[in-house]
C-alpha cells in the first residue's frame, strides 16, 4: 500500500513541478503531426478477425467472424488526447466440458475509452477511463498479440481491463512505474462499495530488455467488501535480435472465502518465443501452466497446462490506432496475419469436452485466425 501512495505522491508532485515545462508530443503522434503539417486531424482505423477451430475430442468445428473493432483518436493539443475503441465480438464454443452446450455469443461493447493528459516533458501521463492492464504481455486485442488463442493465465489468471485512473511515470530510460485506482478486475460499472489498487514498476536495464513487477489488491466480490483479492504479477520480455522477442510471466493471487476463515489460491506461468523469418513467415511456440488449487478461478481444483505452436504469414507495417509496433519492442504490426494455432491443453481433471457425457484430461485442437487491420 506505501508503495501505491508513493507513486500516486510522485505523480501529483511531478505534475506541479514541471507544468510549465514546454510539451512534446509521442512518438506516433509526431510522426503524424509532420504528415500534417503540425495539425491535429481525427484517426480512425481498426480491425477485423475471422477464425476456424476444430475440437479433436467431439469433432467440433466452427467458421467465425470473430471480431470488429472500430477505434477514433484525436490529439486535442500537445497535451491532451482521446482514444476510444468500440468492439462487437463473438464467442465461440467452449473446450470446457462445464460450458459446453450453449450456443455463441455475441456481445458490442466500449472497449476502450480514454483521456489522456501530459502535462509536461517530463510527466506524469495521466489516463482517465477505460484502459489496458500495463501488468502483463498478452493483451485482448488480436492484432497485438503473437498466437490467435491466449493463455490460461490470461483468461483465469490476471484482470485484463481496468476502469479508473492510471498514473505513468517514466522517471528515466531506465525505471517506469504505474499506479493504478480502479472499479475492480474488468468491472466497467463497479460491483461493490470499494476500490482496486495497483502498482506496477519496470526496470529496463538496456534497450530491449523489461522486467517487470506488480501489485494489485482490492475487494472483488459482488456487493461485498468484505474480503480482499491480492496479485502479484512478474514480466519478463527481451528482443535480442530485429526478428526474435523472448518473453515470460508469472502470476500469483489469492482471495478470502465468504464467510470463511480459509483462502483460496491460485498461480501459474508461461514462455513463448516468437520468431520472425526475413521473409513474410512467423512462427510462435508458447508453454503455460496454471495452478486453481481451489477452484475458484477455473471452477474446478485442477492444474492445467497448454503446449501451443503458431506458423504465421504475415504482411507488416500495419497501423491500428495510436499502436504501429508490439508493445516494447520494435516489430511493426502485421497490415494482414494468418495464424495457425496447433495446440495441445493438459488437466490433471476430466474438465474438457468429448463425445460423450463424461470429460477428458487432454484437449487437441487447431485454431486458423486471420487478423487485419483498417
Amino acid at each position: 500500500m506505501k508503495f501505491l501512495y508513493f507513486l500516486f505522491a510522485a505523480g501529483l508532485v511531478s505534475t506541479l513541478l514541471f507544468a510549465q515545462e514546454t510539451p512534446v508530443s509521442p512518438e506516433t503522434i509526431q510522426s503524424v503531426d509532420a504528415l500534417n503539417k503540425d495539425t491535429h486531424p481525427l484517426i480512425i482505423s481498426g480491425f477485423g478477425v475471422g477464425t476456424y477451430n476444430y475440437l479433436f475430442n467431439n469433432n467440433q468445428n466452427t467458421f467465425s467472424s470473430s471480431a470488429l473493432a472500430l477505434s477514433v483518436f484525436k490529439q486535442v493539443n500537445d497535451r491532451l488526447s482521446v482514444f476510444a475503441q468500440l468492439t462487437t465480438s463473438l464467442e465461440g464454443p467452449s473446450s470446457f466440458l462445464a460450458e459446453s452446450g450453449g450456443g455463441t455469443e455475441s456481445e458490442t461493447e466500449i472497449d476502450n475509452l480514454q483521456l489522456r493528459w501530459v502535462p509536461s516533458t517530463r510527466g506524469p501521463e495521466i489516463v482517465f477511463g477505460k484502459f489496458d492492464s500495463p501488468m502483463g504481455i498478452e493483451r485482448d486485442d488480436a492484432p497485438l498479440n503473437y498466437q490467435a488463442t491466449e493463455s490460461f493465465n490470461f483468461t483465469f489468471g490476471r484482470p485484463v481491463k481496468f476502469t479508473g485512473v492510471q498514473l505513468h511515470q517514466a522517471f528515466s530510460e531506465h525505471f517506469e512505474g504505474w499506479a493504478i485506482l480502479a472499479n475492480g478486475w474488468d468491472q466497467d460499472p463497479d460491483n461493490n462499495k470499494g476500490k482496486t489498487f495497483g502498482a506496477y514498476g519496470m526496470w529496463i536495464p538496456k534497450s530491449g530488455l523489461h522486467i517487470g513487477l506488480g501489485e494489485i489488491l482490492g475487494p472483488e466480490s459482488d456487493g461485498s467488501e468484505g474480503g480482499t483479492r491480492k496479485e502479484t504479477i512478474a514480466t519478463f520480455q527481451l528482443q535480442p535480435a530485429s526478428n526474435i522477442v523472448i518473453g515470460a510471466e508469472g502470476n500469483y493471487g489469492t482471495e478470502p472465502f465468504v464467510a470463511s476463515e480459509s483462502s483460496s489460491e491460485w498461480y501459474g506461468g508461461l514462455a513463448f518465443i516468437h520468431y520472425r523469418f526475413p521473409k513474410q513467415f512467423a512462427v510462435t511456440l508458447r508453454y503455460e501452466s496454471f495452478r486453481d488449487r481451489d477452484g475458484a478461478r477455473t471452477g474446478v481444483p485442477q492444474t492445467l497446462s497448454s503446449f501451443t505452436i503458431s506458423p504465421q504469414y504475415i504482411f507488416s507495417r500495419g497501423f491500428y490506432g495510436i499502436f504501429r509496433y508490439l508493445e516494447r519492442t520494435t516489430m511493426s504490426l502485421p497490415e494482414v496475419a494468418v495464424r495457425v494455432d496447433i495446440r495441445f491443453d493438459h488437466s490433471n481433471e476430466p474438465v474438457f469436452v468429448s463425445n460423450s457425457e463424461e470429460g477428458k484430461k487432454d484437449n487437441p485442437s487447431v485454431t486458423f485466425q486471420t487478423v487485419f487491420l483498417f
